[in-house]
Parts: structure tokens; C-alpha cells; sequence
């Protein structure tokens, strides 16, 4: 379970995880609303991989209260696309990244990981 795996960092609660091979960026996409969704009023950002036609896709999904921290999807996921090897973006509360560096997957959702606020 991908909520019960939350970690801390700060104040927010963090799912970054890998899913593996997905159909398509939509299908993460629909993982990580869900996800931010069952997080309800937590502080928390939600950062999930995938594999889709043997491309790398990162998405990112913020709640209301991290974002009233400051906390953006749309930096955060084009961090993970330059790690990837591409671009990426999109707005405060759900944004995309994707590239062509598959290998790169698990240091770009550690790259997210890395540029939230700490205390």
C-alpha cells in the first residue's frame, strides 16, 4: 500500500515510489490521484514512476496544505525530467516529467525527494 509506505520529510508526508511498467503516463497519473486523494488534508506530496513504452514518466500531485507551504508539483517534476534526460512541468498540484534515462528513474524520484522544504 502505497499510503502506508508514507515517509516524513519536515512537515510533509512523502509516497515516492516506482511502479514499474505502466500503459501510460494517464495510468500513473490515475495512481497518484488516488493517492493524494486517500492523503486527504496531510501536508504531502505524492511522486510516482513509471515505465511506458520504455520511456521514463514521473509524475507529481501536491495536497492543498502543502501547497499553502510553498510546495509546487510543477518544479519538483521537471527536477526528475532533467534527471531523466528530458523536461517537464505543469502546475502547482499535479504536474508531469518525463526523458529517455529509464536507469534514471529511482535517482529522479530521489531528486523530488530532495527539493522539498525541510525545517
Amino acid at each position: 500500500d502505497l499510503v502506508a509506505g508514507a515517509r516524513r520529510v519536515g512537515a510533509l508526508s512523502v509516497v515516492a515510489a516506482d511502479l514499474g511498467r505502466a500503459g501510460s503516463a494517464d495510468d500513473v497519473r490515475a495512481v497518484a490521484l488516488k493517492v493524494r486523494e486517500r492523503l486527504g488534508s496531510d501536508a504531502a506530496v505524492v511522486a510516482l514512476g513509471g515505465e511506458v513504452d520504455d520511456r521514463p514518466v514521473v509524475i507529481v500531485a501536491t495536497t492543498e496544505a502543502a501547497r499553502s507551504l510553498g510546495v509546487k508539483a510543477g518544479p519538483l517534476a521537471k527536477a526528475a525530467a532533467t534527471t531523466l534526460g528530458g523536461g517537464g512541468g505543469g502546475r502547482d498540484d499535479l504536474a508531469q516529467g518525463g526523458g529517455s534515462d529509464v536507469s534514471a528513474l529511482a535517482r529522479a524520484l530521489d531528486d523530488v525527494v530532495a527539493g522539498l522544504p525541510r525545517p
